[in-house]
């Protein structure tokens, strides 16, 4: 920078601007690809276009190949000498700021820093311009180099018409961008939804129409979901209109039908006013909405410099909110009307559902609301357990079993008992019932104390039955300790409780006062694990039969097992091994007696 003279009397002068360094830091850290060249000059035409609002000149943006230069013209309302040298050349400048502030709402582009994107491919930027506010209005030229310097002359052939032509000729290592066929895909990719017609000349000489294409929310559910196959891989299970006026927000969300592989938002087609801000984007939607992809356009929220996505404000984020809100509505609609399709979007996103639920509470209270768990009473959904139904009185302690074996056993068992069981053996939902525990809901969620089935259970009617159970338990499994009972339930025929914490007394040398007159003397054993029997069920009052020894104590290992399981103990490979050895032995012995009684 010059510096002015010290003292009074000091000269302000202008910074001295390197361009090609700006266009430098412009290619490394404001824009992503060279290609936002076209998106520029687009929406400066379309800007011009606007500005001009003639009705005898409908708008019309034409992009072409001339003598291998990139040529993107506009009936607009075209620029002066004056007006190029005040816009053109000065960077960050507004291009309708000053004379066209009546229709800035409707802008998309920013002249000045904008026009620079052209030289990320080219070194000279050449501008031929008619203004449309005067009649027989000159038609000049501005031609701006890489170098930071620009000329402005009479161009040496008039338009017909007011408007502008912008000439934009590659280097060599860039002649890539000045292909019709890749003009048209990358002006289409851009301008789809851009209000203004936008043509492309292919290589045979024919205009090809780029824009004003349909937007997603006005296509009939056939070719929404073809858009949705196009551009994002998917047939969508469900879609939803976005619609927040005043955001000026409009879209079409679409549900993917399967599971994704995380529970992150994948990026959203998001244009502004119908131009192009980005394909990845992830500012409109809440997160707990991974399973939805976007195509909407934001209105009128900020853009960053760049124009490749939107500014981090509260309007932003209120916008995203609301677009949330619109979702999660969409989605409890189908649980009423379309009961087929919600329970196919549950079972596509059930883990991820439950793993948004655990961070974001607005998925906590859909989740408390909408899905379903397996219970004793069936299948449920925690606000029809805590609140109840027409035929079933509100819970008000949910008892969480993470073994599904064990669930299945038990449930039969916590009906009888009046106990409300919960199958979470599934990915996040011991977390879910913990936080639910921990929630403003009136209900407690509490580990399931086996030990309650069996202090509720009748005594066996039958001590003959009872005595020949115990002795066989005390042969077949030494340390264990033998409890016969009556649940009520044939399904349950088991259950191993872990040992007791403390000691008990050797019954010979503890009988009468015996224990406390010998003192010492006494002997106290380790209470070891306790085999729950349920007569109630047949396999266990077939032990009081005329069995073999070893068929008797096969069964008793067999069962002994069951009842670990029963319990939600994991199984050793001994464990296994015995069971296998059990019904290997249990099976030969069924056999023989059908054979030796005449059976085939």
């Amino acid at each position: 920078m010059n510096q002015a003279s010290p003292g009074a009397g000091g000269r302000t002068e202008l910074f001295q601007v390197d361009l090609r360094g700006v266009v430098e830091i412009l290619s490394q850290h404001l824009y992503s690809s060279p290609r936002v060249f076209l998106r520029e000059l687009l929406q400066n035409a379309r800007d011009a276009v606007v500005a001009r609002g003639a009705a005898d000149a409908p708008g019309l943006i034409q992009v072409s190949v001339e003598d291998g230069a990139i040529v993107v013209a506009d009936n607009g309302i075209g620029l002066d000498a004056g007006e190029m040298r005040a816009l053109l050349a000065t960077i960050g400048a507004s291009s309708k700021r000053a004379d066209l502030e009546r229709a800035q709402q409707d802008f998309l582009g920013r002249f000045g820093i904008g026009l620079l994107s052209c030289f990320l491919i080219g070194d000279a930027v050449e501008v031929i311009s008619r203004s449309a506010k005067t009649d027989h209005a000159p038609t000049v030229r501005w031609v701006g180099s890489s170098d930071g310097t620009y000329e402005i002359t009479e161009a040496p052939e008039a338009l017909r018409e007011p408007g502008s032509r912008i000439i934009v000729r590659p280097r060599p290592e860039e002649r890539a961008w000045a292909t019709p066929r890749r003009l048209v895909r990358v002006a289409r990719e851009f301008a789809r939804y851009l209000d203004t017609p936008v043509d492309v000349v292919d290589a045979a000489g024919v205009p090809v129409r780029v824009s004003t294409a349909t937007a997603p929310q006005d296509l009939d559910a056939e070719t929404r979901a073809r858009l949705c196959v196009e551009t994002f891989g998917f047939d969508p299970l469900t879609t939803v209109r976005i619609d927040v006026p005043l955001l000026g927000v409009r879209g079409v969300a679409f549900v993917t039908p399967e599971e994704t592989a995380s529970a992150r938002r994948g990026g959203d087609v998001v244009h502004a006013r119908g131009m192009l801000v980005a394909d990845d984007n992830t500012q409109l939607a809440p997160d707990w909405a991974y399973f939805a992809r976007l195509i909407v356009d934001a209105g009128t929220l900020p853009l960053t410099a760049s124009r490749e996505s939107l500014q981090d404000t509260k309007l932003v984020r209120e916008a995203a909110a609301a677009v949330g809100e619109q979702i999660q509505r969409h989605v409890e609609e189908l649980a009423r009307s379309h009961p087929d399709t919600f329970r196919r979007f549950v079972e596509a996103h059930a883990v991820g559902l439950r793993a948004m639920a655990l961070t974001d509470p607005t998925m906590f209270a859909f989740m408390y609301d909408h899905l379903r768990f397996g219970t004793s009473r069936g299948e449920r959904t925690l606000r029809q357990l805590v609140a109840g139904t027409d035929t079933e009185p509100p819970a008000r302690v949910l008892h969480p079993v993470l073994f599904a074996p064990q669930f299945r056993a038990l449930a039969p068992l916590a009906r009888h008992h009046d106990l409300v069981l919960i199958d979470a053996c599934h990915v996040h939902e011991p977390q879910l019932l913990a936080a639910l525990d921990q929630s403003d809901v009136d209900v407690s969620v509490r580990h399931l104390d086996l030990e309650a089935f069996v202090e509720a259970a009748a005594p066996a009617a039958d001590p003959g039955l009872v005595a020949s159970i115990e002795r066989l338990v005390a042969s077949a499994l030494p340390g264990h300790r033998a409890q016969v009972v009556d649940l009520g339930v044939e399904s349950v025929a088991a259950l191993e409780l872990a040992p007791d914490d403390a000691w008990h007394p050797d019954s010979a040398a503890s009988s009468g006062w015996g224990s406390v007159l010998g003192g010492i003397a006494a002997r106290w054993e380790p209470a070891g694990p306790r085999l729950v029997l349920n007569v109630a069920s047949p396999a266990v009052r077939a032990l009081g039969g005329a069995l073999p020894d070893d068929v008797a104590a096969h069964a008793v290992r067999a069962l002994s097992v069951l009842g670990r399981l029963h319990t939600g103990q994991a199984l050793s490979d001994d464990d296994h091994l015995l069971l296998g050895d059990s019904l290997s032995t249990l099976i030969t012995a069924a056999t023989s007696t059908d054979v030796a009684g005449g059976r085939p």
